[in-house]
């Protein structure tokens, strides 16, 4: 497989700077509570169950105590691990930062594919607010909460080794989930569209050399809909992309996904000395799929011979478009 020059890599960082500069990555601040205590030396203040890191800490993988409602990443805080959340939780659950690039959740550890390692995993059916804190290169997925009702806003989700085949995929909620004002960065799939309806506003993604922006499936399984408003794309590899903005990546039986496109829309975009990425791909023997796309510019959005590649065994796969203009 081919590999991304690292020298592009370096050159397009202003790239990525830019979109952030330009209003995509939303930046907040939490109020503190009176009194606090100090749960411990090297660990952070939990009051009324709100569990606060002030200073730089290694937390391994952390298991979140069910007292704690909400976990707050001080700014210019960096924690070295990842939050798994017991899959019997109840209860919601907030993680916030204070400052969406300094608040920070670096993956401590090589890479290994275990969700358990992701930066934020849980199969438990929870609200789950996420907000205004930097996912820097998990040793697995950095979000992965398909049963939970995920609010992510301000989010910067990125990694930066430039290297294929990390699992650093970005995104996958469960049925009703929301992305905002956000960025994403990753070397593998963005967005999971296959355990539930998924919304994404105003939020841009840089579409690299390995991953999809949008990842239908990886095989004969799961359902949703993407409904996409202010979803910018920006096409961020020099001359290699293994998946489309869309892509269908594995399976045979018949099957569909949607794709709604309101307000905004999808804006698509090519970072200066970059080339534009296929906009749907199906991948190797991919069969019988198709994807439904509901609004936007008609010519835009259409599978054309130029914006989609069909891999070896690929076939009987559609997209069809309407409601557009």
């Amino acid at each position: 497989m081919a590999r991304h020059n690292r020298n592009s890599r370096r050159r397009l960082k202003t790239a990525g700077a830019a979109v952030a500069a330009a209003g995509f990555i939303a930046a907040g601040s939490v109020a503190l509570a009176d009194t606090p205590q100090r749960q411990a030396a090297e660990g952070p203040e939990v009051v009324n169950g709100v569990a606060t890191y002030h200073s730089d800490t290694t937390i391994g993988r952390l298991s979140v105590p069910s007292s704690w409602k909400k976990i707050v990443i001080g700014e210019n805080v960096t924690l070295r691990g990842n939050f798994l959340i017991p899959d019997n939780r109840t209860a919601a659950l907030t993680i916030q930062g204070e400052n969406a690039r300094t608040s920070r959740l670096v993956g401590h550890g090589s890479h290994v594919k275990d969700t358990d390692h992701a930066a934020v995993s849980t199969d438990a059916r929870i609200d789950l607010t996420l907000r205004t804190f930097t996912s820097l290169n998990p040793r697995h997925f950095h979000i992965i909460a398909k049963r939970a009702k995920v609010l992510a806003s301000g989010i910067r989700v990125i990694d930066d080794r430039d290297e294929y085949h990390n699992n650093s995929d970005g995104f996958g909620g469960g049925d009703g989930s929301v992305i905002e004002n956000s960025y994403f960065d990753t070397w593998d799939d963005t967005f999971k569209v296959y355990n539930g309806d998924l919304t994404v506003r105003n939020t841009t993604v840089l579409h690299n050399g390995n991953g999809a922006p949008v990842q239908m499936a990886w095989g004969d399984y799961g359902h949703g809909t993407l409904i996409a408003d202010g979803l910018k794309v920006v096409s961020h590899s020099q001359n290699h992309y293994n998946q489309g903005v869309f892509s269908w990546a594995g399976g045979t039986k018949s099957d569909s996904r949607t794709v709604k496109l309101t307000g905004r829309g999808l804006i698509r975009s090519t970072a200066p000395g970059m080339r534009t990425g296929p906009l749907y791909v199906w991948k190797d023997n991919v069969r019988n799929k198709t994807i439904n796309v509901m609004g936007g510019e008609c010519a835009a959005l259409r599978s054309t011979a130029s914006n989609t590649v069909f891999e070896q065994g690929a076939r009987d796969n559609k997209v069809n478009v309407t409601d557009c203009v």
